[in-house]
């Protein structure tokens, strides 16, 4: 029980004013892209911002939202950065607003857990863990790029 504990005071965020709930990535191949989904939850009583990613296995990451591009088609954008206020939360999910993981510098298969860090401008810098999982029908249906 002691070890339980100890894992869960370090994987997890003291203060907790900043959650990060269910983080996963599509699973995909070096040299292409995939998504990265979470929902962030701010419990504090002032905004905080989402403004960077890090993964080491990406060369290049951008946060981005989808847009109807008119003639049933969805384009993408990067934002740059994502507002959560203040006792509310975002959710990062495919066919919305998520991080995308480019120039893969290696495979990402099925049940790899991959380390990322996301940097907020009030809470700092908070480490997760996702794990890669292939899209279920209803996600890749909701997810038009």
């Amino acid at each position: 029980m002691n070890v339980l504990l100890a894992l869960l005071l370090i994987f997890s965020n003291p203060s907790e004013k900043i959650k990060i709930v269910d983080p996963w990535m599509r699973v995909g191949a070096q040299g292409q892209a995939t998504g990265l989904f979470f929902k962030i939850e701010n419990n504090s009583e002032k905004a905080d911002t989402l403004y960077k990613v890090e993964f080491e296995p990406a060369g290049k990451i951008e946060i981005h939202e989808t847009y109807d591009a008119g003639d049933d088609m969805m384009g993408m954008r990067e934002v740059g950065q994502i507002v959560i206020p203040a006792k509310s939360s975002f959710e990062l999910k495919p066919g919305a607003h998520h991080v995308m993981l480019m120039k893969l510098k290696q495979d990402i298969k099925k049940g790899y857990v991959g380390e990322v860090t996301l940097h907020f401008k009030s809470a700092g810098k908070i480490m997760i863990k996702a794990e890669a999982k292939e899209m279920m029908k209803k996600q890749m249906m909701e997810h038009k790029h």
